[in-house]
């Protein structure tokens, strides 16, 4: 019986999204252990002194000073450990770790505002609501929203550590969606930075910050990614030194 010719069969498949996130997945590991290995050596490193010179305990105040840059680091690993979860948690099951609810966002601003107290009066600095209705809700998960205004309010307060800062959260509302703004005047962001400001462990260097202890880098990640979680986009739009504001546009549920 007749054979016809062979046949080869070809299967073509795009891994292009495949690789893409394996190669994230490796730039995160790089950079996290980057980040966590700085603060992990100078711990380590006074812990050495304190252990090869215990005379050195005798001396109280080189001693609490010490403690304190210690204390301080810690608090830097654990930051970055915690904004490492929490990404890690927004991005593994998109919408599905969602909680949502509805909930008042002046009580949700007023909470982070209270909770920034210390450091909102040691600025001398302003951070107050102007909302088109003082009952305005949200439907989301209140837990990432205090999240992305936490991190949007308390960036603005940090990197403008000079007296007077204005920082103000707007909303507007049009037919098809929920406009908020969360605007400061201070320095700003260089037109050179923005396009880059929501990657991960990525920060703007200002010379005014180089003595203040650094953020993860996650922060504004952390917030973009939260926020596409509920359907909605930010942007960044920045005239140093005269206003910098986060645009952020929701969909009307």
């Amino acid at each position: 019986m007749p054979h016809g010719p062979p046949h080869i069969r070809l299967l073509l498949r795009d891994l292009s999204a495949e690789h893409q996130l394996e190669q994230i997945r490796k730039d995160f590991v790089a950079n996290a252990s980057h980040e966590l290995r700085t603060p992990i050596t100078l711990v380590d490193g006074y812990l050495e002194t304190f252990l090869e010179s215990p005379d050195m305990l005798d001396d109280r105040e080189a001693t609490l000073r010490f403690l304190g840059i210690m204390r301080k680091h810690t608090g830097r690993i654990t930051r970055i450990i915690e904004d490492m979860l929490l990404i890690s948690r927004i991005e593994s099951s998109d919408t599905s770790t969602l909680r949502p609810e509805t909930f008042s966002l002046a009580e949700c601003v007023q909470d982070i505002i209270d909770r920034l107290e210390s450091l909102i009066h040691t600025q001398n600095a302003t951070v107050r609501m102007d909302f088109h209705d003082p009952a305005i809700t949200l439907h989301g998960d209140r837990f990432y929203w205090t999240q992305i205004l936490f991190n949007l309010i308390e960036n603005a307060l940090k990197q403008n550590p000079h007296p007077g800062l204005r920082v103000t959260i707007r909303t507007e509302q049009t037919a098809s969606a929920l406009l908020l703004d969360i605007t400061d005047n201070g320095i700003g962001i260089p037109a050179a930075d923005l396009p880059y400001i929501f990657k991960r462990f990525y920060r703007v260097e200002k010379h005014h910050s180089q003595n203040i202890t650094k953020g993860t880098g996650l922060g504004l990640s952390i917030v973009k990614r939260a926020i596409e979680a509920h359907g909605g986009t930010i942007t960044c739009h920045s005239a140093p030194g005269i206003q910098t504001t986060f645009h952020i546009t929701l969909p009307v549920v």
